[in-house]
C-alpha cells in the first residue's frame, strides 16, 4: 500500500471514529448526514491542523481579529451534525449557506443535495472567502458557488433558495433571507435570545408566518456587517456583562455596583447550558463571564439593588449542583431560585417558536421579542 493510500485510510479511520463517538454521545442524525460526514475530508479544510485535533471534532479557530477575538472557525462536529438534521437537507435541493468560514460545513451540504442540488456560500470577508474556495477545489468540491460579500443582503437578488442555513448567530431575521425562502422551505439559525444567551432554531415558512419544526442547544460568533446585533454590555473588572433590552439604559452603574460586592452562595439543582438558555429567554436579564469567555452565570437583576446568577453545574461527593450568588438585597435570589425549580422538567424541544414580519400582527406566546425586522413569539408546549 503506498504512502497515500495509508494516508488516506488513517484519515477514514478517523472520520469513523468522530462520528461513532458523536452517535455514542446521544446525537441523532439521519443516514444521508452520517455518510456525509464519514466521507468528506475535514483536514483538507484545515491545513496545518493534526489530524488528531482536526478530527476531535471540536471547534477550530481559523482567524482573529486585531485585537486577537475569534472572527471564523470550524465549528463542531456536533452542533454541525445537529443543525443538518434541522436543516432536512434532500437531493436537488438549492441551499444558501451565509458563513462561508473553511467551507467543510458547504461540502457537507453539497454532498447532501447531490449533482441536482446546488449550493451557495456566503463570507463577508474576502479572505476567508478565497480560503473556503480553495479548500473546496482541494477536496474535489467544484460545483459550490463562494460568495465574497454580506450575507445579509443574501447570496444573489433573483435566487431562490429551499433551505437556508445561517452559521453566525443573529438577533434577527434579514428579510432578504425570508423573502428568498420557498414556500415550504427551511431556514436554520442560531438566535440570540436575551442577555446574550443563544439557541439554533429552525422555521419553515408558511405563508406569512415562519413556525418552528426544531429547536436545539447551541450557539456561534456573532454575525458581521449589516445584520450585526448592537449588544449591551459592560465591563466589570475582569468581568463581562450583557444586558437584556429590557433593562434600563442607565442600569449599568448600579450593576456594576452590585457585582463588586461580597456575593453570598446558595445551593440550586444543577443546571446545564441548556437550562441557562432557558433561564435567560423565560427570566433572566443578565449574564455574566469572564473577559475570556469562561464561566458564563445568567441571572435577575432588579435596579432597585438586587441580583442573583446562577452558574453552570459542578460536581461533588454529594452530587451535581449549581451555585447560585446573591448581590444586594434578597429579592432577585428568592426570583432566580422560583424560577430554576419551573425550569426542571423544561427542554429547548419543548418551544415552539412562531415569527412574522414586525409590521404584521405579532403572534401571541409566553414570550415575545420584538426585534427590527421580525417578531418572534416562544411558546412553552402544553401551555395555555
Amino acid at each position: 500500500m503506498g504512502v497515500n493510500a495509508v494516508a488516506r485510510a488513517e484519515t477514514r479511520d478517523l472520520r469513523d471514529a468522530m462520528v461513532d463517538q458523536l452517535s455514542k454521545r446521544g446525537l441523532e442524525f439521519g443516514p444521508a448526514i452520517e455518510e456525509a460526514f464519514r466521507t468528506v475530508p475535514r483536514e483538507v479544510f484545515l491545513p496545518g491542523v493534526a489530524l488528531e485535533r482536526v478530527y476531535s471534532g471540536d471547534n477550530i479557530i481559523t482567524k482573529q481579529d486585531v485585537e486577537g477575538r475569534p472572527i471564523s472557525s470550524s465549528s463542531e462536529v456536533g452542533i454541525m451534525m445537529a443543525m443538518a438534521q434541522l436543516l432536512d437537507v434532500a437531493p436537488g435541493h438549492r441551499v444558501l449557506e451565509i458563513g462561508a468560514g473553511t467551507g467543510y460545513n458547504a461540502a457537507i451540504l453539497s454532498r447532501l443535495v447531490g449533482e441536482r442540488g446546488a449550493i451557495t456560500t456566503v463570507d463577508i470577508d474576502p479572505e476567508i472567502a478565497a480560503q473556503a474556495r480553495q479548500n473546496l477545489a482541494a477536496a474535489g468540491f467544484h460545483r459550490v458557488a463562494v460568495i465574497a460579500g454580506d450575507g445579509w443582503g443574501a447570496g444573489s437578488v433573483n435566487a431562490t433558495y429551499d433551505r437556508i442555513e445561517i452559521t453566525a448567530s443573529v438577533s434577527d431575521l434579514s428579510p432578504s433571507w425570508v423573502a428568498q425562502l420557498t414556500e415550504g422551505g427551511v431556514i436554520v439559525f442560531p438566535f440570540v435570545l436575551r442577555a446574550g444567551m443563544q439557541t439554533v432554531i429552525a422555521l419553515r415558512k408558511q405563508g406569512a408566518e415562519l413556525v418552528s419544526t426544531g429547536v436545539t442547544p447551541g450557539g456561534f460568533m456573532r454575525l458581521r456587517g449589516q445584520g450585526e446585533a448592537q449588544r449591551r454590555t459592560t465591563s466589570v473588572d475582569e468581568f463581562e456583562v450583557e444586558m437584556s433590552d429590557r433593562l434600563v439604559e442607565d442600569a449599568g452603574e448600579t450593576l456594576a455596583a452590585l457585582l463588586r460586592t461580597p456575593p453570598r452562595a446558595a445551593v440550586a439543582p444543577p443546571l446545564g447550558w441548556e437550562s441557562l438558555t432557558l433561564l435567560a429567554l423565560l427570566h433572566g436579564n443578565v449574564s455574566v463571564s469572564k473577559r475570556d469567555g469562561v464561566g458564563i452565570r445568567v441571572g435577575l437583576f432588579d435596579p432597585a439593588g438586587s441580583l442573583a446568577l446562577a452558574e453552570l453545574a459542578h460536581d461533588s461527593a454529594a452530587g451535581p449542583f449549581s451555585a447560585v450568588l446573591a448581590f444586594g438585597s434578597e429579592t432577585a435570589r428568592f426570583e432566580l431560585m422560583r424560577a430554576i425549580e419551573e425550569l426542571r422538567t423544561l427542554r429547548l424541544r419543548d418551544l415552539r417558536v412562531v415569527a412574522t414580519a414586525a409590521a404584521s400582527p405579532g403572534p401571541k406566546g409566553d414570550v415575545v421579542l420584538h426585534r427590527g425586522g421580525f417578531t418572534f413569539a416562544f411558546r412553552i408546549a402544553g401551555s395555555a
